[in-house]
């Protein structure tokens, strides 16, 4: 049908210029996503730019902590899992939404405290599922989205303490080049140490008043086929519980959760499988 000449043309803005240093730094992490750990000579040769501008797009990748370079043995740069940011958002937050809202609500009517539902993202621990909007003894209502340290939170320390050698390697490679103070503590591996040793040898992870003054959690990881891809915990007043009488009292509802969800996610779709299997770090 013919426009009506009475109505103006739509205003289009003319198309902006390409950035072409963005395009190349994509197009490198693509190919190390597709090839796996390269050298600069390699990765020049598979994406035909110089190894001047190679060079050069790589330490901005590093220092936005998206690849690493090799140890002094090894002249190889390979993706770290901070890449993993670049994507949680497209589907990730799918599954834990639907799988873990209604396991969150059962755990919510036995334990009354209010309970989180988060996953790692590349930087922290983000809150994909939360029942604090629904507990009468939360603060807080809106804790979806919220993003909380990998190391001085219950839920980051469920996560992290619980997952196998090479995901703490690389988690901890992200938090060593962050900037965020909270961060900090992963230069102390000997703190790092203690910290996994500590929480596997208790059975979940704690957190007294180190994300919020006066507000503790005790957290236990969610497995899928022996990897571990989200936490749980239960949020109360210190001074109402200890994280020693919060697990004698609701730890065994906790687990139950947990493994209530872990079952889900093994009988859950296809789709719902290959999404987490393409999280694996």
């Amino acid at each position: 049908m013919d426009r009506d000449l009475n109505q103006p043309a739509e205003y289009k803005p003319a198309p902006h210029k390409p950035v072409r240093a963005l395009s190349r730094g994509l197009g490198l992490l693509q190919v190390l996503n597709r090839e796996g750990p390269l050298s600069v000579q390699q990765l020049s040769k598979l994406s035909g730019i110089n190894r001047t501008t190679v060079y050069r797009l790589l330490e901005t990748l590093e220092r936005d902590g998206f690849v690493q370079s090799g140890a002094l043995s090894s002249s190889l740069w390979h993706l770290t899992i901070g890449v993993k940011s670049l994507s949680e958002g497209y589907d990730h937050r799918d599954w834990v939404t639907q799988l873990g809202a209604p396991v969150l609500g059962k755990l919510l009517k036995k334990v009354i405290w209010p309970t989180d539902l988060a996953a790692f993202d590349g930087r922290g621990m983000l809150i994909r599922e939360t029942t604090h909007k629904f507990s009468p003894l939360s603060n807080h209502r809106s804790m979806v989205g919220v993003r909380w340290p990998v190391l001085s939170s219950s839920l980051g320390r469920a996560f992290f303490c619980y997952s196998d050698e090479k995901t703490r390697a690389s988690i901890l490679r992200v938090l060593q080049a962050s900037d965020d103070p909270a961060d900090r503590i992963a230069r102390d591996q000997t703190h790092v140490d203690n910290l996994v040793r500590i929480t596997k040898k208790r059975g979940y992870a704690q957190s007294i008043d180190e994300t919020a003054q006066g507000i503790s959690s005790i957290a236990r990881p969610v497995f899928y086929r022996g990897q571990v891809v989200a936490s749980i915990n239960m949020v109360f007043f210190s001074s109402a519980l200890s994280p020693r009488v919060a697990a004698d009292k609701h730890l065994p509802d906790i687990n139950q959760a947990v493994a209530e969800l872990e079952g889900n996610l093994l009988s859950s779709s296809n789709v719902f499988r290959q999404q987490l299997e393409a999280k694996a770090y």
